[in-house]
Order: C-alpha cells, then sequence, then structure tokens
C-alpha cells in the first residue's frame, strides 16, 4: 500500500515535470518559427497546463477506467471552486472580475447542465453511458469556447491578462537544437510513465481500501492535477494579482468538464454513474454561491471568512463521500 502511495506521488511530480519541460521544449520551436508570444501563451502554455490531466484521462480511457477520467474531471471543478479559492482567500482576499462573472460562471454552468443531459441520456441495463458522438459534442463546445474567449480577448484588450500571458512565455527560454530534443523526449516520457503510475496505481489503492474508482478520482487524482492551480493561486495572492485567479479556474473547469470527459468517451464511451449527478449538482450549487457573493458584494471581493467557508464545506463534501 504505501509503495502504491509512493508511486501515485512520484507520478504525479513526473506528470508536472514532463509537462513543464515538454512546454518549454515547444515553446522554443515556436520561437524559432516566428510565432508571436500571445499566440504561443494563448495555445501551448494554455494547453500544456493541461497535458498532466490529458495524459490521464487517454491512460485511463484506454484502460476502461471510466469513473476516474469523470471523477477527476468533477473532483477537479469542485477542488478548484472550494480549495484553490479557499486557500488563496486566506492569505489574500480575492478580486472577483465582472466580466467572470457575468460570462464565464454562466458558460460553465451551461458546461455543467450539458455533461449531466449526455451523462443520463443513454441507459444500458443499470448503466448510462457517454457514447463517442456524445464525447465529440462535449470537444466541440470545447473549441466553441476556446474561439470565443479568444474573441473576446481581441475585443476586450485586456493588458493586465496580456502582460501575464506574455510574462509566463518570456520566462521560456530560447534552447539550442539538441536540448530541445531531450526536452521534448523527457517530456513525453515523464507524462506517459507519470499517467501510468497515477492511473494504475489510483485503481490498486482503491481495491485494497474497498473504495471505488469514482471516490479516489474524485479525491487523490483530482486533488493531484489541482496542484499547478493551488500553487498558481498562492503565487498570485502574494503577488496581490487574485482578480485573475478565478478567471483561470472557471476556464480550466470548463475544459475540464467538457474536454476531458469528450477526450476519454471520443477514444471509449465512459460509464456515467448515477453519483456523479449529485456532484455536478453539487457544483453547480457551488458555482451559484460564489456568483452570489461577487454579485451582490459592493466590492466584488471574497475576504477571509468566505474563503475559510469554502474550505470547511470542501471537508465536509470530502467526508460524505467517505
Amino acid at each position: 500500500m504505501i509503495l502504491e502511495i509512493i508511486l501515485v506521488v512520484v507520478g504525479f511530480v513526473f506528470l508536472i515535470k514532463g509537462a513543464d519541460l515538454l512546454v518549454r521544449a515547444a515553446t522554443s520551436i515556436a520561437k524559432r518559427f516566428g510565432l508571436s508570444e500571445m499566440l504561443i501563451g494563448l495555445t501551448i502554455v494554455a494547453v500544456g497546463t493541461s497535458l498532466p490531466e490529458i495524459f490521464i484521462t487517454i491512460t485511463s480511457a484506454i484502460d476502461g477506467h471510466s469513473d476516474l477520467i469523470i471523477g477527476n474531471a468533477i473532483g477537479s471543478c469542485i477542488c478548484n471552486f472550494l480549495l484553490v479559492i479557499g486557500i488563496t482567500s486566506l492569505i489574500r482576499p480575492v478580486k472577483f472580475n465582472k466580466r467572470i462573472i457575468k460570462v464565464h460562471l454562466p458558460i460553465g454552468i451551461v458546461a455543467m447542465l450539458l455533461l449531466l443531459f449526455l451523462g443520463n441520456t443513454n441507459k444500458i441495463g443499470e448503466a448510462h453511458v457517454i457514447y463517442r458522438w456524445q464525447g465529440i459534442v462535449l470537444l466541440l463546445f470545447t473549441v466553441l469556447y476556446i474561439i470565443y474567449t479568444i474573441y473576446e480577448e481581441n475585443k476586450i484588450k485586456d493588458q493586465k491578462m496580456d502582460e501575464e500571458i506574455l510574462k509566463e512565455v518570456r520566462e521560456k527560454e530560447n534552447y539550442p537544437v539538441g536540448t530541445i530534443i531531450i526536452y521534448m523526449i523527457l517530456g513525453i516520457l515523464g507524462l506517459k510513465f507519470g499517467s501510468d503510475f497515477v492511473v494504475d496505481n489510483s485503481v490498486i489503492i482503491a481495491s485494497k481500501l474497498g473504495l471505488s474508482e469514482r471516490f479516489i478520482g474524485m479525491t487523490i487524482v483530482a486533488a493531484g492535477t489541482a496542484l499547478p492551480e493551488i500553487i498558481t493561486g498562492i503565487i498570485s495572492a502574494k503577488r496581490n494579482e487574485t482578480d485573475l485567479l478565478l478567471g483561470n479556474i472557471s476556464g480550466s473547469n470548463i475544459l475540464n468538464l467538457c474536454f476531458l470527459v469528450g477526450l476519454g468517451a471520443a477514444i471509449n464511451p465512459l460509464i456515467f454513474a448515477t453519483d456523479f449527478n449529485e456532484s455536478i449538482l453539487i457544483l453547480i450549487a457551488v458555482t451559484m454561491f460564489l456568483q452570489l457573493i461577487a454579485t451582490f458584494n459592493p466590492k466584488n471581493v471574497l475576504n477571509r471568512k468566505w474563503g475559510f467557508l469554502l474550505i470547511i464545506v470542501y471537508i465536509i463534501y470530502i467526508w460524505c463521500m467517505v
């Protein structure tokens, strides 16, 4: 059991480091081809932060672990809204961007309702199934959301967000060809073995403890894949740049629900357990709760009191699952 836990932790380290190396290599290649820093930031860097979840989804889909895929997607969203925002607000009050409140959170609720609908549409015996064509619908929703986000950025010209993207791209150096090749190889290997370690050993842990893969996916795997968001939240709080946090998290949640589940279903139809309905409804309630706090708070700020409450709610949620 201890060995499996260690291997899961090692797997997460491999995933995070592998994604970083691959993004560094891809960014360096893009710079060599003369692509703009903004385009690199909106494509390579943005996708790179989701590579750990993508590889876990691919590995789980190939091995037929539907509960891990859907559980990880929903669990990561709940973890982002409750734990990440909660921890960040304890360090410094989180400011909500009005555009996020009025546009992106409602789009997130639409994504949740779409997954809820598709997950309960088809039933085979006692099980509900998300077929490949439904996975493609979720992927198309993801594409439309990304297109809208890029259009919105060009229209609004949010200079602060642009500077954050440019800063992240500039931190990635322009490496020699040999280094790029090594980084790409190590990055791919890190993602491959990292996802194998996390998925395979999570299943073993679930079996030994008598827990479901669904529970492991919504807790251990979800919290592990949310580590980059937690670290980003802490850093943004120390820099007093929390107004960007909710936007990053809301976008990440939409990608988790639509892209990850859609990708998994496109590879291999997924079994949608009825227990996921409750978790999605909880996620919708949490999203609406955050909207209400931000809407009726004159300064659109989530203070430490609210942050502490969010963490307590997350602990109660995990306790109820156990």
